[in-house]
């Protein structure tokens, strides 16, 4: 079990295209007041960012640190990168387009470190919080991410982690060698492959932030198919991805009654249809899962088509 005297926590905020400053002074504001965090430090990385925003002020800010890259290097390789710069025991991982809603955010986190025990580095636990959506309607072409992130990704979290913040031991990085899958580079599912391929035991808590990066529908819709594509790049990897992922759970029962067939067909000659609501400034949820599914189903069908 971990004491106040050796608590030392490095806040990680990979960042890109994105004002991290709100953020940033707020995280530092809570870390000064906690009587439990014996060192602590805000490490920002800019990810090749085009716009910079004012984010280079954090620097005023004693114990923050504000670095930027170059070249953007994607997701999974930004993460695996501020994770060795950090300095501390704990990493606390949070992405740069959030926002706290309450005074105990980093109070929770410090509780779960001192409540961590030996059995709980031998399992490799690492805790994640809840996502939240504002309840403010946002721009008409921004619909589709906002009510899908409401009705399905915050209510889904309980079971599924995500990587939008969580807290790990420095010592895993170290010791245990875990690391995102450096061979993801565009957006999707490199959170999912963190867990699996690490065999990390994911342990969801009531600890909320507040998700403002609402995309387009168009580019919502963009990072759903590269999330899909890099899923099927990337399953044969692992063996146990049909019982952790639900859209190959799915496929698995579609194929017991010989279904995938006749949904790609389906799925073909009404994709056109569906693009035209989910762009719209009315997106039906329904009709997103429904065209998530079948543009899996279809790109896994021609990919093994190509194969044989």
């Amino acid at each position: 079990m971990y004491t106040k005297n050796d608590l030392s926590l490095s806040i990680l905020i990979p960042c890109y295209n994105w004002d991290i400053y709100a953020l940033v002074c707020s995280l530092h504001k809570l870390c000064q007041e906690s009587s439990n965090i014996q060192k602590f430090e805000i490490l920002c990385l800019e990810d090749g960012s085009t716009q910079l925003f004012s984010n280079s002020q954090v620097l005023a800010l004693n114990n923050v640190r504000y670095e930027k890259l170059a070249k953007n290097i994607g997701r999974a390789k930004i993460r695996n990168l501020i994770a060795e710069k950090a300095l501390y025991n704990w990493l606390l991982f949070i992405d740069a387009d959030s926002k706290l809603i309450n005074h105990n955010f980093i109070e929770t986190y410090i509780q779960i470190i001192l409540s961590y025990t030996k059995r709980d580095l031998v399992k490799k636990v690492i805790y994640y919080g809840s996502t939240r959506y504002s309840c403010q309607k946002p721009k008409e072409n921004q619909k589709l991410h906002w009510k899908y992130g409401q009705k399905i990704e915050s209510k889904r979290k309980k079971e599924t982690f995500s990587s939008h913040h969580f807290i790990i031991p420095k010592s895993y990085f170290n010791k245990h060698c875990v690391r995102f899958n450096k061979n993801i580079e565009t957006y999707g599912y490199e959170d999912v492959f963190f867990i699996l391929e690490n065999n990390l035991t994911p342990i969801y808590i009531e600890n909320p932030l507040l998700h403002l990066g609402i995309k387009t529908n168009e580019k919502f819709i963009e990072h759903t198919q590269s999330a899909l594509k890099n899923l099927i790049n990337h399953r044969q990897l692992h063996k146990n991805y049909e019982q952790t992922i639900k859209i190959l759970r799915v496929k698995q029962n579609l194929s017991k009654f010989k279904l995938i067939t006749i949904l790609v067909f389906l799925f073909s000659i009404s994709k056109a249809m569906i693009l035209k609501n989910l762009y719209s400034n009315y997106p039906s949820i329904k009709l997103f899962q429904f065209y998530k599914l079948g543009y899996f189903l279809e790109l896994e069908t021609n990919n093994n088509l190509l194969e044989k």
